[in-house]
């Protein structure tokens, strides 16, 4: 079964190259390079399809542009809490708007408002943007598909699954077998959940990530909010459940004394790579 689904895993993965390529050496030959950089701004593009936005642009037709606009939660020290749909921001401060979206300096892209001084200062801001829906929605999707897999083990109907789930089953194998086991040792099964669980969660997400359309197209793992906070719980689970060993060789590692003691510099030395 393993080696079947790794044929053609392979075999998928290399047409898609293969066909990929060739496009794109037909788009190069057939379009005219000056006029290719007069229309597309390769650079503009990228950045602009990688920044959080307060709306999600679903497609444009006939020129017009068809959008969601998606909920603004702000709380400022001067109007309080506001709640109110992003099609009411602006790019630039009008006489009846308290937010805009700052166009330019630290705080280009994001919303502000100005204090007494004139001067454009941020709101506490727990609006709901691009890359929060998408997280919602790709958490969502991903919680009914495992929760589904989990519900038919448990009543032992995934003998023989084809397709979709017979290729969620081989995925769980050969990460927990490949990976998390070679890795962990004889504890593996302790921290499987755990390490499955953010694996298929940057997967999922950054299969999303290459769906041009809605609900997907959003840099979610690319915000250095999530890496953040997934490396934190990482850290957290790896020291709560070091043994003496681990501590032992953080805090007084087999090095000659000199290099511990009176200055702990080996003690220094492990504890930052404990962080980064």
């Amino acid at each position: 079964m393993i080696k079947k689904y790794n044929i053609l895993l392979l075999l998928f993965l290399t047409v898609s190259f293969l066909f990929s390529d060739v496009s794109a050496q037909e788009t190069v030959k057939n379009t005219p390079t000056q006029e290719v950089a007069e229309e597309l701004d390769i650079k503009e593009l990228i950045l602009d399809h990688l920044a959080d936005k307060y709306e999600w642009h679903l497609f444009t037709w006939n020129e017009a542009s068809y959008t969601i606009h998606l909920p603004v939660i702000l709380y400022s020290k001067t109007y309080g809490w506001n709640v109110f749909s992003s099609s009411k921001l602006e790019h630039v401060k009008s006489l009846d708007s308290h937010f805009y979206i700052a166009s330019e300096g630290n705080y280009a892209g994001k919303i502000v408002e100005r204090d007494r001084l004139d001067e454009e200062v941020r709101p506490l801001d727990l609006s709901l943007t691009k890359n929060a829906a998408s997280l919602l929605i790709s958490s969502f999707l991903l919680i009914v598909i495992i929760l589904s897999m989990a519900k038919r083990y448990k009543n032992g109907s995934l003998d023989g699954e084809k397709g979709f789930t017979g290729a969620m089953e081989f995925l769980i194998n050969s990460v927990t077998n490949e990976v998390i086991k070679p890795s962990i040792g004889k504890e593996y099964k302790r921290f499987a959940p755990y390490v499955l669980t953010l694996f298929f969660f940057i997967l999922f997400n950054n299969l999303m990530g290459l769906v041009p359309f809605f609900p997907g197209g959003a840099n979610v793992t690319g915000n250095i909010a999530v890496t953040m906070v997934l490396a934190l719980f990482t850290f957290i689970i790896v020291n709560f459940a070091g043994s003496k060993h681990y501590y032992k060789d953080l805090f007084w590692p087999d090095v000659p004394v000199f290099l511990k003691a009176p200055f702990p510099l080996m003690q220094i030395i492990e504890l930052v790579g404990t962080i980064t």
